[in-house]
């Protein structure tokens, strides 16, 4: 997994990106629920929009941010390719700033 995600740059941002939204998203889902529940709020909610699974209120912002997901993801592997990939012709830019460096 190691020398997939070292060689492969985009991948390794992505997931670590993820991660890392995953984690934070689900902190403050939690602190909301706990509150939530602690003060009683939660179940008049959930008897007042009859939360089960099948429910609108669960489905509609189920599929609605995974479509955002996906719909992000793929813009930002877009917006990667189009801003990081270098040409592999070498510019004349390239040719004398590279004697510069390389001088002594």
């Amino acid at each position: 997994m190691k020398r997939l995600l070292e060689k492969y740059v985009i991948a390794k941002y992505i997931l670590t990106s993820y991660v890392k939204n995953l984690v934070i998203s689900l902190i403050i889902f939690a602190a909301v629920f706990i509150i939530l529940k602690l003060t009683g709020i939660y179940t008049d909610i959930e008897n007042a929009l009859n939360l089960q699974y099948n429910s609108p209120f669960i489905l509609v912002p189920l599929y609605s941010f995974a479509a955002l997901a996906i719909l992000c993801f793929f813009i930002g592997f877009l917006v990667y390719f189009y801003k990081y990939k270098r040409p592999k012709t070498k510019s004349m830019f390239y040719r004398v700033f590279s004697e510069i460096l390389n001088e002594k």
